[in-house]
C-alpha cells in the first residue's frame, strides 16, 4: 500500500506547489494586493485535509488545472484558434480540357480492307483527316465532331462503325500450303505476308453499353498513332470528285495551279496537274494538225456549214462527213448476235456514230467542233439504267457486248488515245512503239481509241482492227525483241489451252503483265480479239479463286525438264518404291522449291504441291500484274460481278478457232440484180465466186485467219462481208466497209489460189488502200 501511496502523495504535492504558485502570482498582480498588503494570504487547503470557515464566508471552488493551464499558456490551447488570425481561402481549382488527336479515314463503302489508293476517296471528300476530340468525350459528342469533318456523313443512312487495322496482310491463296507446311515444320505460329496489294485487313473497335467514348478510341488507336477507318454499314457512299470550293476542303490549305488557275487544295494539286498537262497536249497536237491541214489547204475556210440529218439515227452532220458517217451508222445500233461457237459471228464492234465521226474529224477535215454536233442515239443520261442490264443476263456473250457498248458510249466524247504505228520501221521498232503506248500510268483506257498507219493512207475502222489484231498476235505469240530469252520473248509459255506467264524476272519487273492486262482489256472493250488458249488454272486464280480448288494437271507445266521429273509421280507405281537414281531429281526439285523430300506416305502430298508451285506459285507476282491491267481498263468490274464471262475473253482454243460454216454463213456474195455497166458479167461472177468458196472450204485454219483479217482487219468474221468481182489485177479489201474485191481474169482455180495465198500473206505490212 505504501508503494502505491508515494506517487499519489507525489502527485498531490505537485499539485499544492503549483496552487501556491500561482496564488502567489494572482495576488502580487491583483490591484487589491497593492491596496491592502497587510492582509493574510488565503492558504489553499491541502488535499486530504478539512477546512473549517466562518459563517457567511463565501468560499469559491478552486481552478482545476486545465483551467489554469489555458490562462498560463493561451496559445497551446484551443481557445487560441479563435484569435488566431484567419488564413486566406484557396482558389478554386479550374478543370481543363485536353484535346487528343486522333486520325480519321472515311471508307466509301463496308469493306474488311485498308484502302489501297486514298487520292479517289480524297477527292471525294473522303479519305484521311486528323481531328482533335476531347479527351473526356462521348459518342454523341465524337459523332458530332464527325459530322462536322466529314458532311457526307449527314445524309449517310444505315449507320457506320469505326473499325482498325489489324496489322496482318491479306495473304496470297498461293502461299496458304506453304504456311501450313512451315508452321508444322518448324512450329511458326504466326506468319504474315504482304498480301495481294498491299491492304491489311480490319477489325471493329471494342465498345461499351454507352457507345464509343475518347478513351476507347485512345486505346484501341496506340494513343492517337494508328488511323481509325469509318465504314458505312449498308450504304456506299459516292465517291464522284468534288469541286475545289466544296466544304469538305474548306479546312485544308490551298495553292494556285498556274495551268489553270484555279484554287485547288494542296493535297489535290497532283491530280489537276497531270490533267491539265494531258489537255495542253491534246490541244497542242490539234493545233499541229490544223496547222498542217491549213499548210496544205484542207483547212475548212467557211464560216457556215450545212448540216444535213442522217436518214438513220437522225443526227445532223456536214457534207464532208456524212459519206464517211453514212457507211458506219448501221453500226450504231448493234444487236445481239449469238456466239461464235453457235455457228454465227458476233458483230465486236459495235461503232457508235460520235466515234466515228469524232475520229473523222480530227484525222481527216479537223472541222470547228461547234458546228458538228456528233452523238449516240441513245442519250448518256438514259445509259445507267440500260448499263445494269448485263448483270441478269443469263448467257455470258450477251453482256459482254452490252457492258463494253455502256462503257465506251459514257465516254465517247473524251478526247481519244492516239497511238500510231510506222510501218516502213523494222517489227521490232514498230513493237517499241506498241509497249511505249500500253506501258503509260494513270490512262483512262475506256477512251476512244485513235490508230494511225504512218506510211500508209489508209484510215478508219480497219486500221483499228489491224491494230487491235497485231497487238493480240504478239501477246498471243511473243515479240521479237531478246531479253536474255533467245531469238525473241514470249509472255505466255506452254501449249495449246495451257498458257502460263512466263517466270520471266526481268519481264516482271517490267511491269510488261500490267500491259499484258491493259492490252487485253482494251481489246474486249473495242470489241478486238481475245487471248485464247491460257490455263484454266491461272484464270481460277485471276477471278480470286484458291489454288487449293484450281484444277492443274501436268501439261499445263510449261518446263519440258520440270514437266518429266513431275510426270515421274504420277506415271509412277505407288506400291513400289523409287530407286536412288530416279529420286534424285524429284528430290533435287523439292529442295530447291523449298518443300520435303520424297517418302513413301507423302508422295500424293508432293505431287500436288510440285505441281501447284510449277504453275501457280510461280505465276502469281504476273497474275497480280494481269488483274491490275484489267482493273485499269474498267473490264475488271465485269469479271468480278459476272465471272462467266471470263470464258470470253479468255477463250479456248477451240472456241477461238471458228469452223468454216461460220466464215461461209457471214459472206454476202454476188447477185444477179446488182450487175453494172463497169462489172464483169454475172457468170464470171459466179465462177470467181465458185472460186473463193472452194477455198475457204479447203483452206486449213492459219489460212483461213489470214483470209479474214485480210478481209476486215483482224482475225474475227464479221457480219456482211461482201464480196465484189471487179476489173483489177490483184485481190483487194476495204477493211472499213467488210468488202472484198476478186480480179475476173483467173480462168483457173490453181492460178486464184495462189494469187490470194499472196496477197492475205501482206496484210501486216500495209493496206495500200483508204
Amino acid at each position: 500500500m505504501e508503494a502505491l501511496s508515494n506517487p499519489r502523495e507525489q502527485n498531490s504535492e505537485i499539485e499544492s506547489a503549483v496552487r501556491n504558485l500561482l496564488s502567489c502570482i494572482r495576488r502580487h498582480s491583483s490591484p487589491q494586493a497593492h491596496e491592502n498588503p497587510n492582509s493574510s494570504p488565503t492558504v489553499a487547503p491541502q488535499p486530504g485535509t478539512s477546512a473549517s470557515f466562518g459563517v457567511g464566508q463565501t468560499v469559491s471552488r478552486p481552478n482545476t488545472v486545465q483551467q489554469e493551464m489555458q490562462r498560463a499558456f493561451p496559445a497551446l490551447y484551443h481557445g487560441s484558434r479563435k484569435r488566431m488570425k484567419k488564413m486566406a481561402p484557396e482558389p478554386a481549382k479550374l478543370t481543363s480540357v485536353k484535346f487528343l488527336e486522333f486520325q480519321f479515314c472515311l471508307l466509301s463503302k463496308n469493306s474488311q480492307k485498308t484502302p489501297k489508293d486514298e487520292t479517289v476517296l480524297l477527292q471525294a471528300g473522303l479519305g484521311r483527316r486528323t481531328v482533335n476530340i476531347p479527351d473526356n468525350a462521348d459518342h454523341t459528342e465524337i459523332t458530332k465532331v464527325l459530322l462536322q469533318e466529314y458532311p457526307k456523313l449527314q445524309n449517310l443512312r444505315g449507320g457506320w462503325l469505326p473499325q482498325k487495322a489489324s496489322g496482318k496482310f491479306m495473304i496470297p491463296n498461293a502461299f496458304t500450303y506453304f504456311l501450313s507446311f512451315y508452321q508444322h515444320c518448324y512450329c511458326f505460329s504466326h506468319v504474315y505476308l504482304k498480301g495481294d496489294s498491299g491492304q491489311m485487313k480490319t477489325t471493329s473497335l471494342a465498345q461499351d453499353s454507352h457507345g464509343y467514348t475518347a478513351k476507347i478510341l485512345k486505346t484501341s488507336s496506340n494513343n492517337g498513332k494508328n488511323v481509325i477507318y469509318i465504314v458505312p454499314l449498308q450504304e456506299e457512299i459516292d465517291i464522284t470528285p468534288l469541286p475545289y470550293n466544296a466544304p469538305e476542303f474548306h479546312n485544308m490549305p490551298k495553292n494556285i495551279c498556274m495551268t489553270c488557275g484555279i484554287s485547288v487544295p494542296f493535297q489535290l494539286l497532283p491530280c489537276p496537274l497531270e490533267d491539265c498537262q494531258s489537255n495542253n497536249v491534246i490541244e497542242s497536237e490539234s493545233d499541229k494538225e490544223k496547222e498542217n491541214e491549213e499548210a496544205h489547204g484542207l483547212s475548212h475556210k467557211s464560216d457556215v456549214i450545212c448540216l444535213d440529218a442522217c436518214p438513220i439515227c437522225g443526227e445532223e452532220f456536214s457534207a464532208e462527213v456524212m459519206p464517211y458517217h453514212a457507211s458506219t451508222c448501221a453500226e450504231s445500233f448493234p444487236e445481239i448476235f449469238p456466239s461464235i461457237m453457235d455457228g454465227n459471228s458476233v458483230d465486236e464492234t459495235a461503232s457508235l456514230p460520235s466515234q466515228t465521226s469524232t475520229r473523222l474529224q480530227s484525222t481527216t477535215f479537223q472541222l470547228d467542233p461547234d458546228h458538228l454536233t456528233p452523238g449516240p442515239s441513245v442519250s448518256a443520261e438514259s445509259a445507267p439504267s440500260m448499263c445494269d442490264d448485263w448483270k441478269r443476263i443469263e448467257l455470258p456473250e450477251r453482256p459482254a457486248i452490252q457492258y463494253r457498248q455502256c462503257t465506251l458510249r459514257q465516254k465517247e466524247d473524251e478526247p481519244p488515245l492516239k497511238v500510231r504505228i510506222d510501218i516502213r520501221e523494222d517489227m521490232e521498232d514498230q513493237e517499241g512503239r506498241m509497249i511505249h503506248f500500253y506501258k503509260v500510268p494513270k490512262i483512262d483506257w475506256t477512251r476512244p481509241l485513235q490508230c494511225q498507219l504512218e506510211g500508209d493512207v489508209a484510215t478508219g475502222d480497219g486500221v483499228q482492227r489491224h491494230f487491235f489484231s497485231m497487238v493480240m498476235h504478239k501477246l498471243q505469240n511473243g515479240f521479237l525483241f531478246n531479253v536474255g530469252n533467245g531469238n525473241g520473248t514470249a509472255l505466255f509459255e506452254g501449249q495449246a489451252d495451257h498458257l502460263i506467264p512466263s517466270t520471266s524476272l526481268v519481264l516482271l519487273q517490267s511491269d510488261l503483265f500490267v500491259m499484258t492486262g491493259r492490252i487485253i482489256g482494251n481489246s474486249f472493250l473495242h470489241g478486238g480479239p481475245s487471248l485464247a488458249s491460257v490455263s484454266p488454272a491461272i484464270v481460277h486464280v485471276l477471278l480470286g479463286g484458291s489454288p487449293q480448288t484450281a484444277t492443274i494437271t501436268i501439261e499445263d507445266v510449261a518446263d519440258i525438264d520440270i514437266r518429266e521429273t513431275i510426270q515421274m509421280l504420277a506415271v509412277g507405281d505407288s506400291k513400289n518404291d523409287f530407286t536412288e537414281d530416279q529420286k534424285a531429281p524429284i528430290n533435287q526439285l523439292a529442295m530447291s522449291w523449298d518443300l520435303p523430300v520424297l517418302t513413301t506416305t507423302k508422295r500424293t502430298w508432293l505431287l500436288h504441291n510440285l505441281l501447284q508451285h510449277a504453275v501457280l506459285t510461280r505465276t502469281w507476282r504476273q497474275v497480280k500484274q494481269l488483274r491490275q491491267g484489267l482493273k485499269e481498263t474498267m473490264v475488271w468490274q465485269l469479271l468480278e460481278a459476272r465471272p462467266d464471262v471470263a470464258s470470253v475473253i479468255f477463250t479456248r482454243q477451240s472456241m477461238a478457232d471458228w469452223s468454216t460454216q461460220v466464215l461461209l454463213n457471214n459472206i454476202i456474195w454476188p447477185m444477179e440484180d446488182e450487175e453494172g455497166d463497169n462489172e464483169p458479167p454475172f457468170t464470171t461472177q459466179c465462177r470467181i465466186s465458185g472460186y473463193l468458196r472452194k477455198f475457204v472450204e479447203t483452206a486449213d485454219q492459219c489460212k483461213l485467219k489470214q483470209l479474214v483479217k485480210f478481209w476486215v482487219g483482224w482475225e474475227l468474221p464479221m457480219k456482211e462481208m461482201q464480196v465484189k468481182v471487179v476489173q483489177a489485177e490483184s485481190p483487194t479489201s476495204s477493211t472499213c466497209f467488210c468488202i472484198l474485191r476478186l480480179p475476173a481474169h483467173y480462168t483457173t482455180y490453181d492460178h486464184f489460189k495462189k494469187h490470194l495465198e499472196i496477197c492475205i500473206a501482206t496484210s501486216d505490212v500495209g493496206f495500200g488502200l483508204v
